[in-house]
């Protein structure tokens, strides 16, 4: 739906006179002010990236009237006005449901046709500015609404329970365990955030330990080589206390980002299931939940191997391999990082995608679970961008807001209507 988003957004630049202003104010060509416009649109969704950020912002500072018009681009106003004027032709409309037809649920019956690209199309709109709304409902909302009850299902934050090699368990949100494992010299330092482990010596014996994130939790690991690594909720990483022998070998069950150190004498595996991911220094993530058929490692820096019993590929930047455990056949595309990895920057981000996978990673995310009343919403597809450590009340209600579906809670079930 990022058509839409570009289509208000450059209409609106238009409009305003944006032709006239381009870096030092001179004029633009028309490619000049489509990819102005381009970065201000990934800009509002959260996913533009560091060069794509300081060219705006050079742009923004060339002269008054560019961050003047970055400003009102970026409005509430705007968006309120981009609705109205705004309206998509039939023939537009129709090719944003071939998109969503061909990418996510094939046929379905004609009313949801009829319906679905002005759902799509909308839950984008009001997601860019939802935020703005939702901050004047929710203090004129009764205790028994749809958005006060989904306040009530706890947010995302920092937890995880450590095991240690002899199988003792310790609450990483105990300040008490925490400054244990410092006195102890195993860790570097210790909060409820992150957890660093020293480097030392390396040790005759290995130790491993065990990382678990529960369900609605998070947590950031630092090796004792130095890799980072980032843990997703409902997730759980077997490392060895300090690293020896000829590589530093993982074992992943979940999702997690890792920024490898870099040791050219020293490969950093990282083992799921029958899956090997081995790398020298790189920054990739790794979806490989017990639940799921696939293992998915999609790579954002350097160059990663990707092997299954002695056979594999080799990934670049861009890429995503995806290897089906049923049948361990491997392919390969070039993929949108920022739909895989942006949790890991606190963002959720969905591209055309049904309303039952957003739901399910939902549910490990904000720990609730779903109970579908309409079979036929499952399939209903929505591409959505927000931030992930508030967003869950706004989710349900924008949802609802496209008038495809409806949603109750009880208790910490999430009712599709």
């Amino acid at each position: 739906m990022i058509f839409f988003l570009k289509k208000v957004a450059f209409s609106y630049y238009t409009k305003r006179g944006g032709s006239r202003f381009g870096i030092k104010s001179t004029k633009m060509t028309l490619k000049t002010r489509e990819y102005i416009v381009q970065l201000i649109v990934r800009q509002v969704q959260g996913i533009l990236d560091d060069e794509g950020q300081r060219e705006l912002l050079e742009w923004r500072e060339s002269s008054p009237e560019n961050e003047v018009l970055f400003q009102r681009m970026t409005s509430r106003v705007h968006f309120e006005e981009s609705l109205k004027v705004c309206e998509m032709t039939n023939e537009d409309m129709e090719n944003e449901w071939k998109l969503i037809r061909g990418k996510t649920i094939g046929s379905f019956r004609l009313v949801l046709k009829r319906l679905l690209p002005y759902a799509a199309i909308l839950v984008v709109a009001l997601l860019v500015g939802g935020i703005w709304v939702l901050g004047e409902r929710d203090s004129l909302l009764p205790d028994d609404s749809l958005v006060a009850k989904a306040h009530r299902v706890k947010k995302i934050e920092p937890q995880a329970i450590l095991v240690m090699g002899d199988g003792t368990t310790i609450n990483l949100k105990d300040s008490v365990s925490l400054a244990a494992l410092v006195s102890m010299k195993m860790a570097l330092s210790a909060d409820e955030d992150v957890l660093t482990y020293t480097k030392g010596s390396v040790d005759t014996v290995i130790e491993y330990h065990t990382m678990k994130i529960p369900r609605g939790g998070e947590y950031v690991l630092v090796l004792s080589d130095g890799t980072t690594v980032y843990l997703n909720a409902e997730s759980e990483l077997m490392y060895p206390v300090k690293f020896r022998g000829n590589d530093r070998r993982v074992f992943l069950k979940g999702e997690a980002y890792f920024d490898v150190k870099r040791d050219t004498s020293k490969p950093f595996i990282v083992e799921a299931n029958s899956l090997d991911v081995r790398v020298l220094g790189t920054e990739f993530g790794v979806r490989a939940y017990q639940d799921e058929t696939c293992i998915r490692t999609t790579l954002k820096k350097g160059k990663v191997s990707v092997e299954n019993k002695g056979s594999g590929i080799v990934l670049t930047p861009g890429m995503q391999a995806s290897f089906d455990k049923e049948t361990s056949k491997m392919d390969v595309q070039e993929v949108n990082v920022n739909l895989f990895l942006a949790w890991k920057d606190g963002r959720l981000v969905f591209d055309n995608c049904s309303l039952e996978n957003i739901l399910k990673d939902l549910g490990k995310w904000y720990d609730f679970d779903v109970r579908y009343e309409r079979e036929d919403a499952r399939l209903i597809p929505f591409s959505l961008n927000i931030k992930k450590h508030d967003a869950f009340a706004e989710v349900l209600h924008l949802l609802e807001d496209t008038g495809c579906v409806e949603f109750d809670i009880e208790d910490n079930i999430v009712i599709v209507k």
